[in-house]
This record gives C-alpha cells, structure tokens and sequence, in this order.
C-alpha cells in the first residue's frame, strides 16, 4: 500500500475513514490467506452500514479458471476484529452481494496479491506472477552472480543466460564478501552474511562514512543530526504489501514493510504500531537507519514514549565516528543509557577486521560521557593482544580518569624506555597526569603534570625527578610552571619558570624524538596592558626574565643578562585629518649578571611621520630623537663611568612606487608587476664603546634588513649611519590561476662614510673585541629568487655576493613539493661562510621527504649532511603503513646530541641511534611513542591529522 500522511494520528483517520470519498463512501479493506479481499463500504451516516463483500483475485484472461466458487456471507467469528467492529449486526441484516469471480492457483504455491489504496478510491487489485528459476543446459541458474570484491577492485559480476535486467538473482555462497578467511589466522568475527549486511548498510547514508578514510590527513565529513523538530513535520511514506487497522489504535503492517521519514528509514518483513501505548515492534530482516548510524537486526521492539528498545542479533554502524560492530542483544534503557551483550565493534571498514575489540557485556552513558565494558580483549589479524576482565572509557571528549597508552622506544643513551601514563580526573577545571619511566640503563622516573582552569586563568605545573640516575650516579630533576591569567579586557599576566637539574638534562633525559632546540632555558614573569585610550594606541608591560644554561659549553660568563625587572610603555596616535602619527617608547630595564657589570638603562624614543601612500606608491618621512641613560655597577674594567647618556637623532625616508602590465607567453597571460625601493637613512656618529654589551646583537642580514633603522637588536648600540637602499621586486602573476611562477627581488646598500660603530665593550673586550672601521663603499648584493612552478611545486633561492672578497658570502637554495597530506619532498642546501672562523662556517644538504612506495606503505626520513665536515649531522628514516583502521610507524633515528644548541658540531663527536614503534589503532587508542609531533618538527611540510580537520 502507498500511505501519505504527516502524522500517526491523521493516519488513523485515514485508516478508520473518516475522510469521505467521492461518492461518500470509502473502503476498509482485508485480504485473507487465501488471497481474498473482504471490503467494507462505509455508507453515509444516516443510512444502514455496508455488509462485507468478498472479492476474489482476478483471473488472466487466458487462464482456465478450476471450478467457480459462490461465497457466502462469512461467519462472524471468521472476520477479522476490525470488520467486526465496522459492521454492527442489524436486527433484520440484510443479504450479502456476492461478487464471483474464477480464481486460479498455483501448483506449487498460492498466488501472491498487491494491493493499492488511494484515499477516497476503490481498492485496486494486481497479481503479481511468481517468478522461477530454471537451470539452463549447464546445469547453472540464469542472472547474474556478484561478489563485492574490494574498494579497488569493484564488482566481480558474472551472467548466466538473459540479463534480468535488475530483477533478483542469485547469490553464490561464499561469494560476496571481500574478507577471505585466509587473509587471518583464525575465523573472522564477521562472517560473510554479516560483512554482506554491513554493506547493505553502508549505502543508507547519503555519504560513505568510511570515504578516503585511508588518507590520515583527509577531511573528516562532520554529520548533523536532524532535529525532532523537523521530523515531526515531516511527511511519513509508508509501503507495505498488506496492512490492517485495529480498533483505531493498533496499526499492522506486513510484507515489504518500507517507512521513510525525513532522515529515517524503517525496512522489515512485518511492523506493528500501538498509538496509545507508543510501541513499535518489527519483526524479520529489520533495517533502520538515520543520519548518524544504521543498524539492522531479526526483530526490533522500541518503546518510543519511554525511549526505551530490544533488539536481537544487531548490527549497527555509527558514521560519525566511523565504527561498527554486532551484538548479540542490545538494550536501550534510555535516551542515554544502552547495553549491548556479546558485543564486538572495530573503526575498520566493511571489509576489513585488522582489529576488533569484543565484550561480554558492554554499557555506554551518554549523559555522563562513560563506558564500561567486562571480559573485554582486543584482537588484531585475528590474535588476541590484550584482555581485561574490567574497563572503563570515555564515550566523548569529557575527562574520565584511568590508564592511557602506553608509549615505548629504545635509544642508544637510555636503552628500553617505557613510560605508562594514569590520567585523574579531579574535577571539571582540574586534572592530573601521572607517568612512571622506566629507562634500562638509567633506572625509574616519575613524570607529573597538573592542570587548572578558572574564570581569570589557566595553566599547568609539571614536575620530574630521577631518584639515582645509574649513569651519572646522582638524581635529577626538573620544574615548570606555566600560566596565563586575564584580570580585565587588555590586562593580563603570563608566567613560564622553568628549571633543571643541570645543563644536560633534556639531551640525556628526553626520548630522542624531542631536544631541546636553544642553548638558553628561559624564565619569564609578564603583566601588561594593551589596547587604546582616548584614540591613543597603549602598551604597557612590567615583566622579569632569568636564562639557565642547558649547553655544556656555554659558560657562567657567557648567559645572557637577567632582566630584573623590564618596564615598557609605548604610545601611537593617528591623526584622522592630516597625515601626521605620533609615537614614543619607553623603556626602564635593571639588567644583573653574577659576572659581569650590571646596570640600569632608561631609553625613550619619541617620534613623528608623514606618511603619503596611495595604490601607485607611498613616501614616508620619519624622525626619531633617541635618548638613553645608564647607571652602572660592579664594573669589571678600571676608569669606566659609572653613569653614561647618550642622545642621537634618527631620520629616514622610505618610499616606493608599483608599476603592473599585463603580459602574454606562450599562449598564457600574465600581470607582471615592478616595484622599485629606496630607503635612506641617517644617524650621526658617536662613541659607544663604553657602553656595556646588555641586550644586543647584529641582526642577520637579508633581504628585508636592508630597510632596518637599525643593524642591532636592543638599545645598547645605534649605527653610524648615512647611506641609501636601493632595491627593486618584480613579478609574474598568472592571471587565470593566480599563482606566482617569478619572483625577483634585489637590493644593496650605498655606504656615503665609512662604519665605526660596532659591538666593541670596554668594560669586557675579550667578549667583544675591537673591529676596524667598515670602509666597503656598499653591502653585499643581496638577490632572492622564488616562485611556483604548480600549486604543488615551488622553489626559493637566495644569495648574497661580496664585493670586498669577490666571493658569495651567503646561498641557499631550496625545492619543495607539496600535495597535501599525503606527498612531501623537501630538497635544500645552505651556505654561510664565517671569514674569521672557518669551523663556523656552514655547507650543508638537506633532504627529507614523506611519499607513498606501494599499496598502502609509505616512507618518510630526513637526511642533513655537513659538507665542511663531511660527517650527517641529522639523520632519520621511517615506514608507516596506514588504511582505514589502523597505522603503523616504525622510525629509526641517527643523530649528533646537542648539534641544534652548539655553536659549532666537533668533527670527532661519534653520533647516537634511536628506535621507536608506534600503532595508532583509529578510533581506539596508540600505542608507542608520540612520532606526530616529532616529524612536525623535523620534517618541513608535515602536519598533524587535526590540522587537516
């Protein structure tokens, strides 16, 4: 039957005819076993009621119809309840029509019937011929026989006979699963039936939630749950071979049962709905889906007031996630709380069972975010691998406390090393994580790390201590605080202390997969303030910094100054009606150092530009006064001041201009685009060289550094200055696609005196020695090269060319390949030479990569070769094998500890190997160490899966 109707209830009216037809009549229809139709005719009210009639299936017309049949009126205990209760007995009843009409049998089997109802029409009967099956000459049945093969392969499809064009066929046995059973070594959870069924119910959702799961990077399809709104107003379809009405409350339905509401769909043999009592019981190859999981069972019995439903020998799949799995029973007790008995569920899709984790009894909680399962085990390729008698886990991303994965490696310093983490769940705004280590050569570490969360802050305490570290014969220890608290809008504080034990800890204590990558470990105490006030630009911070040395060869005397503390405060004002900004930073540091002399500095920097920009070129003016006094203490030479100022006026003026047109090669069009620079700058000459060394270094030079006021970080030196940067950048953009396949910048600096100012200390010349006065007339030529060749395939070089020696100063050049996520190929060399230290200078290759081999392996490593050496100094190769379920990662690591920190690698260091495992089980948990974080590191290009997301 074909039902339209937007609620149950307005279908009970259908079904009870209440809607009056055309000729005020309508039909209550049944149809008995024998394939007869008892109908009834509801008369106007007013008149008598309609006695039942019995129609008879039609005859073909060239059929020979057996002996005719005269019906007589049925008894009463023969009809059906709902006849019964339509058709009240009058005192004088009157007689029955009787509609005759031949009916044929089958031989083998009753003749099966369809019927059709449309509202306010007559039922219409249609035979529907039964369909067999005869073997052909071969012996074979004729259709098509299909096995599912797997995601690559397709279909394995073979016709005997005719097509039938769509019609059902026959299935061989054993034939439609791709899962072999020799592809494990013991019987597959899911035998082929259920991995058929499994299929069947992939293809209720609208997308595969299993689409590109093999790509670890790939996008994850976010699926929206249809509200209860929308399907209370949705439209209900129900078909249905046969269906029956029962005192207006109870609705029947059998024989290709098919109920389709918005984002539900409901396919069973037989379906039994109780209005008052909210009941919904399906029985026979019962199939449900939603937008978020499916599940198909033998019968189904849901309460639907309460919530509550059984069901009996389920299989399900949730797609959001993805996973599925089958039980045995499965209970729901609420709209949150479900129980499933014999119970075993995998993130593999159909087709795969790597792993499968089973259950005897298994509950999840939605409301509180838990489950729980008993006798659990863990099976991969067939193999138990783990068994509990007890579990408990999180069903969501709410906290639960217990164990988390373990994680392993083995390392030529440390030896096997194992850690295994316990996660406590204090409370809603604070957690705990708690690992013991173990480190065969070394001995036991406990790692502890705190979390807090609250209105104004957050943050996090960590703290390690080895009680006898077996190689060194001491203990060791580490501590860090980190935090972050916001006391107003614009006014927040940031605290991150740290300490160790010694200077080698993290290069002996860390894994191999993570060093650290400075020579310092930095403390820092902040408070500040930024935003705007009266149409003024604010910043204001108050902070405090320490350094501890965590490279053996960098000595007490040679750690940066402790900041104690460090006062900033700057301003910034825009006029809206005139092309004037004002500014002014101020600054206030007390610098100490065990060592070497300390001191207090005041800087202040007021300053003031006209800038004229428009889309075709801008013009900046700029003057600065810059006035900084010091108060020294505990000198370390003779005869040094022990207050010193200095005031210099600073002026620049930078401009430039854009010129585009638009080009064509080779059949392409292009906008290329010329944008010439200059950048003049003058600073009067002064003596610094009694000023000592607090804060300040050169800057690097580059590209971009050719248009600095300033070639020194920090306030302690200004240059001499009177020079101008002339420079130019063209470009090439395509104008279809928008990438830059040419960019061309070169720049260099002409010198109109010579340099003397430089980073010279009196109070410590053995830390800064005197330099000669620069008296090149011009800077390195400085040119960088770069462009896309595709939207996968780029290139960046870079050189500088040295006038004073006639020799390349600096190079580099780097090709790089991206396809995202999955193909990385980075191919690079360095070049720096240091003129007054040849151990210093750097030739360096590098090379790394991630990219597919075969199948589902791939291979990632990294290889960084010193060729003034002519020693690796960085060195790691890697496979990982990944499919739906699962990935697998085993790296192997050769390094020189410490190259990263060390200002230069001795050619004797011997360098050391690592080893690490890691299986990422997808939707379940890992195992072995976090390589993720160390590849996004080391490996350029390389991102987290989350990234992706």
């Amino acid at each position: 039957m074909n039902y339209r109707f937007y609620t149950i209830s307005s279908a009970l009216l259908f079904f009870t005819g209440v809607a009056s037809a055309a000729n005020n009549a309508a039909w209550n229809c049944e149809q008995t076993k024998n394939g007869e139709w008892t109908c009834l005719n509801q008369t106007p009210a007013g008149t008598e009621p309609a006695q039942p009639q019995v129609i008879k299936p039609a005859v073909p017309a060239d059929s020979k119809p057996k002996q005719p049949e005269t019906v007589a009126q049925p008894p009463a205990q023969a009809t059906p309840a709902p006849v019964q209760q339509a058709a009240k007995p009058q005192p004088e009843p009157e007689k029955v029509n009787v509609v005759e009409k031949a009916v044929e049998k089958a031989a083998a089997e009753p003749q099966k019937l369809r019927v059709k109802v449309t509202e306010n029409q007559k039922p219409v009967l249609e035979k529907v011929e039964p369909k067999t099956e005869t073997a052909n000459a071969s012996g074979k049945v004729p259709g098509w026989t299909c096995k599912t093969g797997d995601d690559k392969s397709g279909w394995n499809c073979n016709l005997v006979g005719a097509d039938p064009k769509g019609e059902a066929h026959v299935v061989a046995d054993g034939g439609s699963s791709d899962v072999a059973t020799n592809s494990y070594w013991f019987t597959p959870t899911f035998d082929r039936r259920q991995e058929r069924d499994f299929q069947t119910l992939r293809a209720e959702f609208d997308r595969d939630p299993w689409q590109s799961c093999e790509v670890w990077g790939g996008k994850k399809h976010k699926i929206r749950a249809t509200s209860a709104e929308v399907r209370d107003a949705a439209v209900t379809d129900i078909n249905a071979d046969f269906s029956q009405v029962f005192d207006g409350e109870v609705l029947n339905f059998a024989g290709n049962v098919d109920m389709v509401r918005a984002d539900q769909h409901l396919i069973a043999d037989k379906a039994s709905y109780d209005t008052v009592a909210e009941t919904l019981d399906a029985q026979g190859s019962v199939l449900y889906s939603e937008d978020q999981m499916a599940f198909s069972s033998e019968t189904a019995s849901l309460s639907l007031g309460k919530d509550e439903a059984r069901l009996r020998k389920a299989q399900f799949i949730v797609a959001e996630a993805p996973f599925r799995g089958n039980a045995d029973v499965v209970y729901r007790d609420s709209k949150s709380l479900s129980r499933y008995n014999d119970a075993a569920f995998t993130s593999c899709a159909p087709g795969n069972q790597d792993w499968i984790v089973h259950a005897s009894r298994m509950k999840i909680n939605r409301e509180s975010g838990q489950g729980s399962a008993k006798n659990a085990w863990l099976e991969f390729k067939g193999v138990p691998v783990l068994y509990t008698p007890y579990i408990s886990f999180p069903t969501d991303n709410r906290r639960l406390s217990g164990l988390l994965a373990p994680t392993w490696g083995s390392t030529q310093r440390n030896g096997f090393d194992v850690s295994v983490p316990f996660y406590w769940n204090i409370a809603p705004n604070f957690d705990d994580i708690v690992t013991p280590r173990y480190m065969s050569k070394r001995g036991e570490q406990l790692r502890n790390k705190f979390r807090y969360l609250t209105d104004m802050s957050r943050g996090t305490f960590s703290a390690e201590y080895m009680p006898n570290d077996q190689l060194v014969n001491k203990a060791r220890y580490s501590a860090s605080w980190k935090d972050q608290t916001t006391f107003l809008p614009g006014f927040s504080s940031l605290l991150d202390l740290n300490y160790v034990s010694d200077k080698t800890y993290f290069n002996d204590l860390n894994n191999a997969l993570g060093f650290q990558n400075t020579s310092y470990l930095p403390s820092t105490a902040l408070i500040g303030y930024g935003g705007s006030v009266a149409g003024t630009g604010v910043n204001m911070s108050v902070g405090a910094y320490h350094y501890q040395s965590v490279d053996k060869t960098i000595t007490d005397a040679m750690l940066p100054y402790d900041m104690l503390p460090r006062v900033t405060l700057n301003f910034a004002h825009a006029f809206d009606s005139m092309p004037i900004t004002l500014g002014m930073n101020n600054e206030f540091t007390h610098f100490y150092h065990n060592t070497l002399v300390n001191g207090q500095r005041f800087n202040i920097a007021p300053s003031l530009s006209l800038p004229l920009e428009s889309s075709a070129g801008y013009f900046i003016p700029r003057i600065t006064g810059q006035y900084t006094q010091y108060q020294l203490s505990n000198q370390t030479s003779a005869g040094q001041p022990s207050t010193i100022s200095r005031t210099l006026p600073i002026f620049s003026v930078n401009s430039g201009m854009m010129f585009e047109k638009d080009v064509s090669f080779g059949g392409s069009s292009y906008l290329h685009t010329l944008e010439p620079q200059a950048f003049y700058l003058y600073i009067p000459r002064k003596d610094q060289s009694n000023i000592p060394i607090f804060d300040t270094a050169l800057f690097d030079t580059n590209f971009y550094s050719l248009f600095r006021e300033n070639r020194f970080s920090g306030s302690d030196r200004i240059q001499d200055a009177n020079q101008v940067t002339l420079a130019a950048t063209s470009r090439f953009i395509d104008s279809n696609t928008g990438l830059e396949p040419l960019k061309l910048s070169v720049g260099q600096i002409l010198y109109f005196q010579d340099r003397t100012v430089d980073l010279y200390d009196k109070n410590d010349p053995t830390l800064h020695p005197y330099t000669a006065p620069q008296t090149s007339n011009t800077s390195n030529l400085i040119g960088e090269l770069s462009g896309q060749f595709s939207k996968n395939l780029s290139y960046m070089t870079g050189t500088q060319w040295d006038p004073e020696t006639n020799g390349f100063a600096r190079g580099q050049v780097a090709l790089k390949y991206r396809r995202q996520p999955n193909e990385i190929l980075n191919l690079g060399y360095r070049y720096r030479r240091n003129p007054l230290d040849s151990l210093q200078t750097i030739s360096q290759t590098d090379v790394s990569f991630r990219l597919p081999l075969f199948g589902e392996w791939y291979g990632f490593g990294r290889w960084q070769y010193s060729l003034n050496f002519d020693k690796t100094t960085e060195s790691f190769i890697g496979l990982e094998k990944e499919n739906c379920c699962w990935r697998f990662r085993i790296l192997g690591r050769r390094f020189i500890n410490g190259a990263n920190t060390i200002a230069f690698v001795d050619p004797t260091t011997k360098p050391e190997t690592a080893f690490f495992v890691q299986l990422e089980l997808k939707g379940l948990s890992s195992f072995g160490d976090n390589v993720d974080t160390f590849l996004q590191t080391n490996l350029n290009g390389y991102r987290k899966a989350s990234y992706f997301e």
